[in-house]
C-alpha cells in the first residue's frame, strides 16, 4: 500500500485541477486539502492567465495562503463561492460527513454552504459505513451553555462520553476555536440519520455549530491504494 501522503497528495492535486481562471474559492483545514492548496499556488505560477482569489476557513490554511502567495478575501464579505475543496474525517456512502478534528468546523460549514460546490479529497481511511464508526462529533459551544448542552448531547444522543476537548502536551487547558469558543467532543455512534442528528444538535441552546455535514457535499475524490476514487 502506497504510504498515507502519497494518497492524500494525490487526492488533494486532482480536486486542484477542478479549479478554473476567475473563480472564488473556499479552501479548507487539514493535512489532504493542504495539498489542494499547495497545487493552486504552483498553478498560480506556472499557467499564465490562471488567477483565482479565496477565502480561508481557519488562521492555519490562512497562513499557509499568505505564504504560497495565494490572494485571500474575508469569508465575511463574500456570498458565495464558485469551489470549495476541505477534507473530511469521516465520509459514508452517501457522501455525510463527519469534520472538526481541527477545530475548524463553523467556518468550514460556513464556506461549504456558500459554495456552487463542495469537494472533498480524502484518504481511503476516512471511508466508513456509518458515520460516529471513528471518531466523535465536535460541537462547537459558547462557554455559557457548556455544561447544559453537554447534559442534553447525552440524553437526547445517546452519546457513550460527551467531553470538553482538551489541548494536550501543547496547551494547558480547552481547545478554543478560531471562532473564540470551546470543543465538546460528542461520542455518538452509528448515526444512521445524519441530516436528524444535525437538526437535533443545531436545536439545542448554545450550540454554534457541530461537525455533521449532511448534504453539503457534491463529489468525494477518495485516494485509495488501488487509485483514485471518485463518488
Amino acid at each position: 500500500m502506497a504510504d498515507l501522503a502519497s494518497l492524500k497528495r494525490i487526492a488533494g492535486r486532482r480536486a486542484a485541477e477542478l479549479a478554473e481562471s476567475g473563480m472564488t474559492l473556499g479552501l479548507g483545514t487539514g493535512s489532504t486539502a493542504y495539498f489542494a492548496i499547495e497545487r493552486i499556488a504552483e498553478r498560480l505560477k506556472e499557467e499564465k492567465d490562471f488567477t483565482v482569489r479565496a477565502v480561508s476557513t481557519s488562521f492555519s490554511t490562512t497562513l499557509l495562503c499568505h505564504q504560497m502567495g495565494i490572494p485571500l478575501l474575508s469569508v465575511g464579505s463574500v456570498d458565495r463561492l464558485d469551489l470549495a475543496i476541505d477534507g473530511a474525517d469521516e465520509i459514508d456512502p452517501a457522501r455525510n460527513l463527519v469534520k472538526g478534528r481541527g477545530a475548524a468546523q463553523l467556518i468550514e460549514k460556513i464556506v461549504a454552504r456558500m459554495a456552487d460546490r463542495f469537494v472533498v479529497v480524502a484518504d481511503e481511511t476516512k471511508k466508513v459505513d456509518v458515520l460516529g464508526a471513528s471518531m466523535p462529533v465536535p460541537i462547537e459551544v459558547h462557554p455559557n451553555a457548556l455544561s447544559s448542552l453537554m447534559r442534553q448531547v447525552k440524553e437526547l444522543t445517546g452519546a457513550e462520553r460527551v467531553e470538553v476537548r482538551m489541548a494536550g502536551k501543547s496547551k494547558d487547558g480547552p481547545v478554543i476555536s478560531d471562532s473564540g469558543n470551546m470543543i465538546v467532543d460528542a461520542w455518538i455512534s452509528d448515526i444512521r440519520k445524519p441530516a436528524e442528528m444535525a437538526a437535533l444538535l443545531d436545536s439545542l441552546p448554545g450550540c454554534i455549530g457541530h461537525g455533521i455535514f449532511a448534504g453539503y457535499c457534491s463529489r468525494v475524490f477518495l485516494a485509495t491504494e488501488r487509485g483514485l476514487v471518485e463518488f
